[in-house]
């Protein structure tokens, strides 16, 4: 009779096992079809994805993209600093 509770036990941690992985992988799927219908979307013209706005839609050079804008630089601003680095080996090489 033990080794039935054992086997049974076993089969029964083996089903868990694959109802968690069957979840995970219907997750993953999900993931995987949004990012399909998106690059399909991008690639594919028509009234809803025209409606929307595209990365990918370009006619005359010229995107349906809101433009960025770039931030103003202020007059007063420096460069970084600009450190002179010299390898130690490089200088006992010459220096011997």
């Amino acid at each position: 009779m033990e080794n039935f509770w054992k086997r049974y036990n076993k089969v029964k941690l083996e089903v868990l096992s694959l109802q968690h992985r069957r979840t995970q992988l219907l997750d993953i799927s999900g993931k995987l079809r949004e990012l399909l219908k998106q690059y399909l979307d991008g690639i594919s013209v028509s009234d809803e994805v025209l409606s929307q706005l595209n990365p990918l839609f370009i006619v005359n050079h010229r995107s349906n993209l809101p433009q960025l804008s770039t931030p103003a630089q202020p007059e007063d601003r420096r460069p970084p600093k600009t450190y002179n680095v010299i390898e130690a080996a490089h200088v006992v090489s010459r220096t011997l």
